[in-house]
Order: C-alpha cells, then structure tokens, then sequence
C-alpha cells in the first residue's frame, strides 16, 4: 500500500504530509528495520525458514514463512501475517519482532513471505521484474494451507486459525477472507479461518489507483498500481471490497490517520451491505502508517491489545 496525501475530504484536509513525504515514510517503513524490540518475558520456540511450497515455481527465498510460538505450548490461536511493502518490497524477516510480540501474549504467528512485484517505479535502483496478480494471494493461500495442514506437527490447532497482515498484507489477508477461489484450490474454505484482521489495507482497488493517481501523478499510478495488478479492468477482480455481498468471514479492520481513507470507503460500504455485524472497524486516527507498525511490535500496544481481544472474542463463539 502507498499512504498519499488523498484529496477533498476533512481527513485528508487534517492530514500532515506531502508526495515527498510519504516516499520518505515508504522507504522508513518497508527498508528500516528501526522498530521497537520487544523485550519482556516469554519463552518462545521459533522455527524458521519452514517452506510452505514446493512446486514448480518454487522461490526458495520467497515461498517460505517463520514460526514463532510459545514455547510452553499455551497457544491460545495462530495468526498467518503478511508483511506490507506496496507489493513490490519487505519480507517476512522484517515483522519477526511483531511475530515475537504477539507469540509472548499467546498467539502464535507463521510471518510469511511472498513474491513480489517490480519495484522500479520507486528507482532503478529495485527490481524490474516481477509477478502480478494474482500470484501475491495465491502464495498466501499457499501459505495458509500448509499451517492448515501443519499445524498439529507444531502443536497448534488447525480450528484455530487467523490471517491478518499489515498495508499490502492487510489488502491480501481481507482477499483471502472474501474471495473463496483462492483457498478452494486447496479443498479449503474461508470459514477455515476464525477471523481476519487487515491492518491498514486497500480494500477498493480502483479507488486507489484514483486517490494514488491525484496524489502522485499518473506515472507512479500506472507504474505502481497497474504494475501489480496489470490493466485497469482487472482491478475490481483484485478488490476484497467486490467480494463483499457474499462474505462470511468475521473481520477487524484496523488502520491510522494517513491511509483511514481507503478504510472508509470499505466502511462505507459494509453499511450498506447490512455486515456490520460482520465487520467491525478501528480507527488509530492519531498514528501514522509507519508508527501503527512499530506499535504493533510494542511491549505496551492498544493496538495489538484490540486484536487479541477480537481473536478471544471469536474463539469464545
């Protein structure tokens, strides 16, 4: 996900910030790794590098996640999360303090990895090359099968499965969630995840490309945009918020002041649907797209505090 400076509404009006900006938090976000360590107590058992495919299309650096539990075995549910970066960049390395926090409170976490896509409208200095949609879902569909099916030899409980994932990962978790294709492809379904918790994500595909084409020009949106999900016509394919009419899978959806737009349209949406009790939201007005990410790796969180309690909440139905 790209966090731009959006155009007429109040929020955006309040909101700090500008093209140049936002490139700079891109950058701090998906390239730094200057986020909180967590440090408090908890024995934790981390399994790392676990391929979750192996076809042939195999990426040995990409198609692969790390696990990260209590290592007492007291794990309450297990959350599959996939890491932000616009598509195009970050890695499952970059959230292993997230991973850790979340494990230290009883969740434990499979952080995955998946294939990007080009990432040269940013610089020539990344990469040209790439996949498109909707390779990034498969994989997470990949993903989340093989902690399906793996989730016993861990200790862990396959009727006690979530996805979330933060900007990028929170587009692809809310995907999975509503667009069955991806796991029936597996003999699975949506309603083998609990619940999904996107942070921070686009749920309306076409109203990012407009909000990123007014915000940054057409060349960062046909670069960007179409450059991870190819011609126009395609993005509706690609938007959770078309799945919407059958949804079925209860969902939080949480986000911060500088990408609260694209959230709102989802929301605006789920009210008309009549879902509310479906999906339920949570504004972090006040944090940034970067600062609600190292928030969620925080010893103390609100954040990360909501999503287990909504997690409890859906283990306890």
């Amino acid at each position: 996900m790209r966090s731009i400076h959006r155009r007429s509404s109040q929020a955006s009006v309040n909101r700090p910030g500008s093209p140049s900006a936002f490139i700079a938090l891109l950058v701090f976000t998906f390239f730094s790794n200057a986020f909180p360590t967590a440090s408090w107590a908890g024995a934790l058992t981390e399994s790392p590098d676990l391929a979750y495919f192996d076809g042939p299309e195999f990426d040995d650096e990409k198609h692969r996640l790390d696990l990260v539990a209590p290592s007492d075995g007291s794990a309450a549910a297990t959350m599959l999360w996939i890491h932000g970066g616009a598509w195009a960049f970050g890695d499952r390395k970059d959230d292993l303090e997230l991973a850790r926090a979340f494990a230290r409170e009883g969740v434990a976490v499979a952080v995955m990895s998946y294939r990007l896509s080009p990432g040269s409208w940013r610089g020539e200095e990344f990469p040209a090359t790439g996949v498109q949609h909707p390779e990034h879902v498969k994989d997470v569909a990949r993903a989340f099968a093989w902690l399906h099916a793996n989730a016993d030899s861990y200790g862990l409980d396959d009727d006690r499965l979530f996805v979330s994932g933060f900007s990028a990962g929170g587009h692809l978790s809310a995907l999975l969630a509503m667009d069955p294709r991806y796991l029936e492809t597996f003999g699975l379904d949506p309603a083998d995840m609990l619940a999904a918790l996107p942070v921070a994500g686009g749920y309306d595909l076409n109203d990012y490309y407009t909000a990123i084409e007014e915000g940054m020009g057409e060349d960062t949106a046909i670069g960007h945009v179409l450059g991870v999900f190819g011609p126009r016509e395609s993005l509706a394919d690609a938007s959770p918020i078309t799945y919407l009419e059958n949804a079925t899978v209860p969902m939080l959806v949480l986000t911060e002041g500088q990408t609260a737009d694209y959230t709102r349209v989802f929301e605006e949406a789920v009210a008309a649907s009549g879902k509310t009790d479906l999906i339920s939201f949570r504004y972090f007005n006040e944090e940034t797209h970067a600062s609600l990410l190292a928030m969620l790796s925080a010893e103390e969180s609100p954040a990360r505090d909501e999503m287990i309690a909504f997690m409890r909440s859906q283990l306890q139905d």
